[in-house]
């Protein structure tokens, strides 16, 4: 989940000062600047706000912290469909990084379904992307969902509508599962050569090369790229 933070700033001879925020913080760093906060100066008031506007105290943070210590947190999806015309099979694949544990880790997987269009495959993608969260256990916590379907990502986010019946039975399926979670998504276009780790995967299911891991990585995590 991300936050930023609220304060009312107590200085001798001045009126209380309000202030919040710009940037949004984790949880674990939003605790982290909060405490610093409180020690170097006089506060009236300290909250958090979250991206869907509910407000936190530290105690109440705190408590969602240790409720949600078991479950993967930072995480960051990238989702592709691939489309074969002539057979109408395609290909989904989507790579999720996420931090659990203290440590850093990666899952890949893709498949093959039948589907009418190109759009479809991108939205099944990101569907059974957002399943595979579930599986992991994922509620209540920030997600950054990275792809490079205009359509999807910006119907989404409601700045195109949908008129297309199979899209928009598509849309319901992934915001009921975003809804079932209880997660905040932060939907970002990407350019395709960013996107090639997910669009390598969506190839090679049309291909029936299947691909199905978890690992523990090293490096920064959320690149999309292999």
């Amino acid at each position: 989940m991300k936050l930023r933070i609220s304060i009312v700033l107590k200085i001798p001879g001045v009126e209380p000062i309000p202030f919040t925020a710009d940037e949004w913080l984790e949880t674990e760093d939003a605790l982290a600047a909060a405490a610093a906060l409180s020690k170097k100066h006089r506060l009236d008031h300290l909250t958090f706000e979250d991206e869907k506007g509910a407000v936190w105290t530290v105690k109440e943070l705190e408590k969602l912290k240790e409720e949600l210590a078991d479950e993967p947190d930072e995480i960051t999806i990238f989702f592709d469909g691939s489309y074969d015309k002539e057979s109408g099979l395609a290909g989904v694949g989507y790579a999720i990084y996420f931090k659990q544990h203290g440590e850093r880790f990666r899952i890949r997987k893709n498949k093959s379904i039948y589907v009418d269009t190109n759009n479809e495959a991108e939205y099944a993608g990101l569907y059974e992307a957002l399943e595979e969260l579930k599986a992991i256990g994922t509620s209540r916590n920030s997600v950054t969902i990275k792809g490079d379907s205009l359509v999807v990502l910006n119907q989404l986010k409601g700045d195109w509508p949908c008129y297309d019946k199979v899209h928009s039975r598509w849309l319901d399926r992934i915001e009921n599962c975003i809804e079932s979670m209880r997660i905040s998504p932060a939907y970002e276009v990407i350019p395709r050569k960013e996107n090639s780790e997910a669009d390598d995967l969506a190839k090679k299911s049309i291909n029936q090369i299947y691909i199905k891991s978890r690992i523990k990585i090293e490096e920064n995590i959320g690149d999309g790229e292999n």
